[in-house]
C-alpha cells in the first residue's frame, strides 16, 4: 500500500472516531434537558451535562480527518 493510502486510511479512522465522539456527547446532552442560567434547548443542554467542549473536539478531529483525507486524495502529486 502506498503513501496516499495510508493517509486516506488515516484521515477516515479519524473521521470516524471524532464523529463517534462527537455523536456520544450531542446524544448525552439531547436525553439530559437542561437549564443553564436561563439558556434553555441544546445550548442549555450542552452548557448544563458539561458536554460542549467535548462536542467541540469532536467536531475538529472529525473536521482534521475529512481535510486529510482531502488534501490526500486531491491535493497530492501523482
Amino acid at each position: 500500500m502506498n503513501d496516499k493510502g495510508c493517509k486516506v486510511i488515516f484521515g477516515a479512522l479519524l473521521t470516524v472516531v471524532g464523529l463517534v465522539f462527537s455523536a456520544f456527547s450531542f446524544i448525552y446532552a439531547a436525553q439530559n434537558p437542561w437549564n443553564w442560567n436561563g439558556i434553555d434547548g441544546l445550548l442549555g443542554s450542552f452548557l448544563g451535562t458539561h458536554m460542549l467542549v467535548p462536542f467541540l473536539i469532536g467536531m475538529l478531529v472529525m473536521l482534521a480527518g475529512l481535510g486529510i483525507c482531502f488534501v490526500a486524495a486531491f491535493c497530492g502529486d501523482d
